[in-house]
């Protein structure tokens, strides 16, 4: 324990928090998931992309999609929650990568910024190599133990799979608690705490 002074305790006085996003994106068509999911995670990531930091890009992609499974099926599950939620709404078929493989991506960029999981290293998941722009039609990739994928066409293809998984809480308005109930656990750009520099305790 502190000894002398006495402990001092402030409130934040002055911070604000943004306007709740469901406040936020309601319009008269009913709420814009598609509005906010874009606000909070594919707005960042195009920004990294426009500005060629494609590494991090790829990187808060990946976030992006462990926080949407966690949206959709909560923790405490003893699947893989990123790997079903992609094998659910995502078209991996067009990328030639699997879910799975896109997985120990995700694992090795994460925690290593490296290419190579533990899986990868043991011969049991090819590598993933992201590339931008086009590849001549002409040039043949060994993709035995190499999966090549175009980092801007995933990105497309997880904007379309987060359309589709979107349109469920139409079909199924009992999902709209979980997601409230989840949702309201993401932290993001838009409900950061903002102190006001002037404020004093």
């Amino acid at each position: 324990m502190r000894s002398g002074a006495a402990d001092k305790r402030y409130s934040l006085a002055g911070s604000t928090m943004s306007v709740d996003y469901f406040g936020t994106f309601f319009t008269e068509a009913g709420f814009d998931f598609t509005g906010l999911i874009n606000a909070d995670f594919f707005q960042p990531v195009r920004i990294l992309f426009q500005k060629q930091h494609y590494v991090s890009a790829v990187k808060l992609l990946v976030v992006a999609i462990d926080s949407i499974a966690f949206v959709e099926f909560g923790d405490g599950h003893s699947e893989n929650i990123f790997v079903k939620w992609l094998n659910t709404y995502a078209d991996m078929a067009s990328l030639n990568i699997t879910s799975e493989e896109l997985w120990e991506h995700r694992n090795s960029l994460l925690h290593m910024s490296n290419l190579d999981s533990r899986k990868v290293q043991s011969g049991k998941a090819r590598r993933l190599v992201a590339y931008v722009g086009e590849i001549h039609p002409d040039v043949v990739l060994d993709e035995t133990k190499t999966g090549y994928y175009n980092l801007q066409k995933l990105i497309s293809a997880i904007g379309q799979a987060c359309e589709k998984w979107c349109y469920t809480y139409g079909d199924n308005r009992e999902k709209i608690h979980s997601f409230v109930e989840r949702y309201d656990l993401i932290a993001s750009d838009a409900r950061m705490l903002r102190i006001d520099v002037d404020a004093k305790p």
